[in-house]
């Protein structure tokens, strides 16, 4: 009762909140619409705390908000109105719905701040959520926004940069008034260049305007704490305003930039003599690490020593000449009757240090040069030495990691196989490799039947050049040497040297074998193909419920769907298979890759587009893979095909006739179940060990009630040659390998050796040794072939 209670409060509140929307639409007076808005949020705030599951609330709330221009709580209520959605499993077009209010919110504060990227990204998200042509224009007039924005920018940068060049040539003219005029043209342009404020602060300092200079040395100074100029600029200003203290630390901080840098070096040796002369004392080394702190090493400190050595022996010119500095003044201000002399002599002083300035000032600048262009090129190659030393640190883990892998392949050869073949039994079995014999061909490798141990194989050769071919024999032989299954390839062997994998052999090649062709088509009644299609449901979902990770083919198609000479469906090609490893992030299990493969037609959308390979994307391919066995048609449009026949109500039209005459309801069944499979959003298809498995057994039985032989007589049943010992003529259960190369029953080779025979039993030629090996690949084979006949019958 209280649960109906609440819910009857939540609908009237949404009612009494869309209804006071309604009206605000209908207003023209501004302050009433504001109130009507404001209760619209009263309601639905009331209304979201009654139902929290219905995000409604929050979304009609954020549209409130938009409207009463509150673009943050708008943002606010639109990122918990998707959290929420998705943990109870929404509907995708309110949480699309959700993302465009997001994103109308922050295109208005995009008007403000220039940053349309999270605007951009909202709809985006939206779009993936639900398709709709008006959020899909409204991210085209975001990126044409955003794009505007950039070319504003690069045009006002290019100006900055025009307006400094020119700055930078009155200053070499010496004409100060105008390079600061272009400077501020340059800092209006572009507020965040510290070259400009350093080139400003420069040009204050040759005229005099100390207070404007530190101020503009400051500023360079707090936009890039690592430009060395910002920091000679403000130390000289300060030097020349004789607050020697702050100057002294201006230039330890920009130091800490640049150890070597002479002109910082020669600011702090210039303070520490004023501070010096200040004091009337000697400044010792102690004294310059308390000034430094403890960035300086011994050597820099023995520098700063030297520097004051040398400050020492100018210190008693130094006394002189600022006592005739003071004599001087002194007599100007007491005897009028000079003055006319002291003014000339001081207009010559003038002059002469007008002089001594401009040609410092030349070399000073040749120098800044010359430092600048030294330090861009140690910049460059340290850059370089970076990228280099990353690429072979890059180099060095793949190289351990792929011998770390070919260990891990070779110890599972060994331990779970314990069959490896050599090159030379592999070039012999197929003639060294002979075309008569090739069987397929790909693009990482080819295929060859070969006669091995004594038994008919198929050997698949990989380009051990190729990275691909590389990884896709390690996936193989990580995968199949460890699970087993009746509809599985069975994997007897490999050769590392080769990067060679021998297989069971089948005799009838592929699925695509019998669709591409209609007189083999004809052989695969709709009986056969509900089959086929059960025992692929049933391999994918043995893959799909792998302990302790899950197994996906990820490239399932009927050119890797194999046929026995019973037509038993066997799974092959798990080249580009992946262990699933669940997520830390979002609790989902997946494998993730930047470089997605597989046959398109049969990719799954959200891969191809992610990279992210789950189990659903099997579904899409077994999707696919049921609607050519139901129509016999190629892949490339198929889905429309089906599509277009269901909505006109004429399935008939497509399946395949020769498949026989199949039931309607069989038809429909597999046709609605195919569609779902190949669902663009991997969150809508079904379960293979759910869903599908339960309409795919259904059809399997009623196929087979309806089959015209149910089961073969006995005598039909071909038993594999390779099955059966030489020495015993039976089917063995522990077969084992012997000096000769051959394989026998366990039980009968023992009784041929301990009866004194010591030649083979096969070749009458004298055995090297009486060891014999456990073939596991060959025993697992014979029990996989055994449930099968005891299935059939």
């Amino acid at each position: 009762m209280e649960a109906d209670g609440r819910a009857a409060a939540a609908r009237r509140a949404k009612e009494a909140g869309n209804d006071a929307y309604r009206k605000s639409f209908l207003e023209t007076l501004p302050a009433y619409c504001k109130s009507l808005l404001e209760t619209a949020v009263e309601h639905y705030t009331r209304g979201a705390l009654l139902d929290p599951s219905d995000i409604s609330f929050l979304t009609n709330r954020a549209a409130a908000y938009l409207k009463l221009c509150k673009y943050t709580e708008c943002v606010r209520d639109c990122d918990d109105a998707v959290k929420s959605g998705r943990e109870v499993g929404a509907n995708n077009k309110l949480i699309a719905k959700a993302l465009s209010r997001k994103a109308s919110a922050l295109l208005e504060l995009a008007d403000c701040a220039g940053d349309y990227a999270p605007a951009i990204r909202a709809l985006e998200q939206s779009l993936a959520e639900h398709y709709c042509e008006e959020t899909l224009d409204k991210l085209g007039e975001a990126e044409r926004e955003r794009k505007e924005l950039e070319e504003q920018d690069r045009l006002d940068q290019e100006a900055a940069d025009h307006d400094r060049e020119k700055g930078n040539e009155f200053f070499k003219q010496k004409k100060y008034h105008e390079a600061a005029m272009h400077y501020t043209r340059a800092i209006k342009m572009s507020p965040k260049d510290p070259r400009a404020f350093s080139n400003r602060a420069q040009c204050h300092i040759y005229l005099g305007d100390f207070p404007q200079g530190l101020k503009d040395a400051e500023k360079c100074v707090e936009l890039d704490p690592t430009f060395i100029k910002g920091y000679v600029r403000k130390a000289k200003v300060q030097f020349l305003m004789e607050s020697y203290e702050n100057a002294l630390a201006t230039y330890l901080e920009g130091l800490k930039c640049d150890p070597n840098n002479m002109e910082v070096l020669d600011g702090l040796r210039r303070c520490a003599a004023c501070i010096k002369k200040a004091n009337g004392v000697d400044v010792e080394l102690d004294d310059l690490k308390e000034m430094s702190g403890n960035f300086q090493s011994e050597n820099d400190l023995r520098k700063f020593q030297k520097a004051t050595e040398q400050a020492a022996i100018l210190k008693n010119e130094a006394s002189d000449e600022r006592l005739r500095r003071i004599e001087s003044e002194r007599m100007a201000r007491t005897m009028e009757e000079h003055l006319s002399g002291v003014q000339q002599e001081l207009e010559r002083l003038k002059k002469q240090h007008s002089e001594v300035t401009e040609k410092l000032q030349n070399t000073n600048e040749h120098l800044q040069g010359q430092l600048y262009e030294s330090r861009g090129q140690y910049e460059r190659l340290l850059a370089e030495h970076d990228h280099l030393l990353h690429e072979r640190n890059h180099a060095v883990r793949e190289v351990q990691e792929l011998r770390q892998k070919r260990g891990q392949m070779l110890s599972v050869l060994t331990t779970a196989m314990h069959c490896e073949f050599s090159s030379s039994e592999l070039e012999c079995a197929t003639e060294n490799f002979s075309s008569l014999l090739k069987i397929g061909e790909g693009g990482f490798g080819c295929v060859y039947r070969g006669l091995l141990r004594n038994m008919t194989v198929a050997i698949k050769v990989l380009k051990s050049d190729s990275l691909h071919g590389q990884s896709q024999f390690e996936q193989e032989v990580a995968i199949l040497s460890r699970v087993r299954h009746p509809h599985l390839v069975t994997l007897l062997g490999a050769c590392l040297e080769s990067s060679t994998l021998v297989y069971e052999f089948l005799p009838n090649g592929s699925l695509e074998d019998f669709l591409l062709c209609e007189e083999k088509r004809r052989t695969l009644p709709w009986q056969t193909r509900i089959r086929i299609i059960s025992e692929i449901c049933s391999a994918l979902t043995f893959l799909h419920k792998n302990k302790p990770h899950p197994v996906v083919h990820g490239d399932l198609k009927p050119a890797n769907i194999l046929l026995d000479v019973n037509l038993v469906t066997k799974l092959s090609d798990f080249g580009i298979s992946r262990h699933l490893i669940q997520s830390s992030t979002n609790n989902t299990i997946m494998y993730h890759t930047m470089h997605p493969m597989g046959t398109l037609q049969y990719m799954d959308p959200e891969f191809f587009a992610t990279g992210e390979l789950t189990c659903q994307s099997d579904v899409y391919s077994f999707g696919v893979v049921v609607l050519r066995l139901l129509t016999g048609k190629p892949p490339d449009g198929i889905k429309k095909l089906v599509e277009d026949a269901m909505e006109k109500g004429n399935l008939n039209s497509v399946v395949d006739t020769l498949a026989g005459e199949w039931p309607d309801v069989h038809v429909q069944q597999l046709a609605y179940l195919a569609i779902n499979c190949m669902e663009l959003s991997r969150r809508c298809r079904p379960d293979l060990s759910g869903e599908v498995w339960g309409v795919v057994e259904a059809l399997k039985e009623d196929a087979t009630l309806s089959s015209p032989s149910s089961s073969r007589p006995s005598d039909e049943i071909c038993t594999p040659s390779y099955f059966i010992c030489p020495i015993s003529q039976d089917v063995m259960d522990d077969p084992h390998i012997a000096a000769d190369g051959f394989t026998y029953e366990a039980e009968a080779i023992k009784s041929w050796l301990d009866s004194g025979h010591d030649t083979s039993p096969m070749t009458n030629m004298r055995l090297e040794h009486d060891v014999l090996i456990p073939n596991r690949a060959l025993r697992s084979a014979i029990q996989e072939w055994l449930q099968q006949q005891n299935m059939a019958l």
